[in-house]
C-alpha cells in the first residue's frame, strides 16, 4: 500500500512571512552564487543558492499571471517502495512554491539539465511528483537551463524589472492607457511614445517605463520573440 507524503508547514508554507525551511548560509565567501534575493512577489526572504535560481526569481517577478511565490518554504515527507514490502523515509525541500493570480498553486525546482539525469535523482522524482501531485493536488516542474536561459525572453524579463516603479509615475502610466485605447493595435512601442508626447528627464522615457509596468501588471503583452527596442509589439492583454 502506497504511504502518504505530508508537509510541514502543512499549507505547503506560502504564507505572508514565510521563511526559507533550509538553513541559510550568510555571507559564504566560498561559493559566489548564493546570495540575497528580493523582490515584490515574494511573500518571505528569498534567497537564492544557483545563478540559475536566481533567474528563475527573473522569470516569476516579470510573469503577470503569478501573485506570489515563496523560497523553501516547506519540506516534503514522502516514501519509497523498497523491494521487501516496506517504504523508505525521504524528504525533500522544493525552490519555490508559487500561486497564480487565479489561485492555482504549483511546485518549482530549479535544476542544470545534467544533474536531472543521475541516479540518484531519477530515483527519487517520480515519488517527488506522484507526493505533490496525488497528496498534495498541486504540480511538480522542474526547469532546466534550456527553459530558464531561453533568450531574448531571459534579457527582456530583466528589462522589465529593472523598469519595475518603486514611486509610480501616475502622469505617465495615464497618459500611456490613453494612447493604447485610442490607436491600433498591435502597435509599437515607438508609435505610443510618439503619440503620447511626454516629456522625460534626460536618460529616461518615461513611456518606456510606464508600458513596462502596464506588462508588469498584465494590462498589455510584449513580444518577448525578439529583443526589446523600440519596435518591440506591444497589444492588449485578451481577459
Amino acid at each position: 500500500m502506497r504511504k502518504i507524503s505530508k508537509t510541514t508547514p502543512a499549507d505547503l508554507g506560502l504564507f505572508l512571512g514565510s521563511a526559507p525551511v533550509r538553513r541559510i548560509e550568510r555571507r559564504n565567501y566560498h561559493r559566489a552564487v548564493d546570495g540575497d534575493g528580493g523582490d515584490h512577489k515574494a511573500v518571505g526572504l528569498s534567497p537564492f543558492r544557483s545563478l540559475l535560481e536566481r533567474d528563475l526569481r527573473t522569470l516569476l517577478s516579470a510573469n503577470p499571471e503569478i501573485q506570489s511565490y515563496a523560497i523553501e518554504p516547506h519540506t516534503l515527507e514522502y516514501f519509497i517502495p523498497t523491494p521487501i514490502g516496506s517504504h523508505e523515509k525521504h524528504t525533500y525541500v522544493p525552490d519555490v512554491v508559487l500561486r497564480y493570480r487565479d489561485h492555482r498553486i504549483a511546485v518549482l525546482d530549479a535544476k542544470a539539465l545534467f544533474f536531472t539525469t543521475t541516479k540518484a535523482w531519477l530515483k527519487c522524482e517520480p515519488h517527488i511528483t506522484a507526493a505533490y501531485n496525488v497528496d498534495h493536488n498541486v504540480p511538480f516542474v522542474v526547469l532546466t537551463e534550456g527553459t530558464i536561459r531561453l533568450e531574448p525572453r531571459l534579457s527582456n524579463c530583466e528589462i522589465m524589472k529593472r523598469h519595475r516603479y518603486i514611486v509610480e509615475d501616475s502622469a505617465a502610466l495615464i497618459r500611456t492607457r490613453e494612447v493604447i485605447a485610442s490607436i491600433d493595435l498591435p502597435t509599437t512601442i515607438e508609435s505610443v511614445t510618439h503619440a503620447a508626447r511626454i516629456n522625460s528627464p534626460e536618460g529616461s522615457i518615461r513611456v518606456y517605463t510606464a508600458i513596462m509596468n502596464l506588462a508588469l501588471a498584465g494590462e498589455i503583452n510584449l513580444d518577448l520573440s525578439t529583443p526589446f527596442s523600440i519596435r518591440t509589439l506591444l497589444w492588449r492583454r485578451s481577459l
